[in-house]
């Protein structure tokens, strides 16, 4: 398994890293993974990745009452230790090894969400096992909400400590599920199939970038809110064209860079 080399880390005990360097780092392992892994673009068996590469044990449970306000979509054991969970409708303190990662499935509500979440706790599992206790939701784990489409791309100056470890968790995920190169070529393919030179990609026109959104969040089996933030990432959308989509109006809530 390809390792994070030379890391430098922070005062709170937390990876200090590039998005460069991180997205790098995330394709080294899809590559160590599966040695012709971008010969073609498919969806990421994430849970095979997770449990085979990484070798990160993933259990499922509920984390949280179902009318929590705020329901843990996932959560990693940061030590060997208790972990509150809710089993079979009742609550159990229950004794998880250190890195291992629990999904609430039922919080998660789809399987795009729940595939990244899954990446996302990931990310916590290998690197912020040694995080200060302050940082932390109690003692033993550290567990991630719902969060508003968007809502880490705040600038860069305002972060907490806190929030760089979730944006590093974030975008970790987005580089497994969305990775640059599969998102450019079938941007290039679906491109062609929803405009052309009589029809080109306006925002006087957001049903038909949503189609081609559609199609190309289908492939990598990811959800069309978080695919249409990549295409902005990466400007193979125009920031008019983004606004055209109506994100801020849209229910759906996931943490996306």
């Amino acid at each position: 398994m390809i390792k994070l080399a030379n890391a430098n880390f922070t005062k709170y005990g937390s990876i200090q890293i590039s998005d460069t360097d991180l997205e790098i780092f995330a394709y080294s392992q899809l590559k160590d993974y599966q040695k012709d892994y971008f010969k073609i673009p498919h969806a990421l068996d994430i849970d095979d990745f997770v449990e085979f590469y990484l070798n990160k044990s993933v259990q499922f449970y509920q984390l949280s009452a179902i009318d929590c306000e705020k329901r843990p979509l996932g959560s990693t054991a940061i030590t060997d230790g208790k972990v509150a969970i809710i089993n079979e409708g009742m609550p159990e303190i229950k004794i998880f090894k250190q890195g291992t990662i629990i999904i609430d499935e039922e919080a998660c509500q789809s399987e795009q969400r729940r595939r990244f979440t899954l990446g996302h706790e990931a990310w916590h599992a290998q690197f912020d096992l040694h995080l200060n206790t302050e940082l932390l939701d109690n003692a033993n784990s550290i567990s991630d909400t719902f969060a508003i489409i968007g809502s880490s791309l705040t600038k860069v100056k305002n972060r907490t400590p806190r929030e760089w470890i979730e944006h590093h968790a974030d975008a970790y995920a987005v580089y497994l599920l969305m990775p640059k190169k599969f998102v450019c070529k079938l941007f290039k393919q679906h491109h062609k199939e929803f405009f052309s030179n009589e029809r080109r990609m306006v925002a006087s026109r957001p049903k038909r970038t949503w189609l081609m959104i559609n199609a190309i969040a289908n492939d990598l089996n990811v959800s069309k809110e978080a695919l249409a933030y990549r295409l902005r990432k990466l400007h193979l959308i125009s920031e008019e064209v983004f606004l055209s989509l109506n994100l801020n109006k849209r229910k759906e809530e996931i943490r996306m860079i």
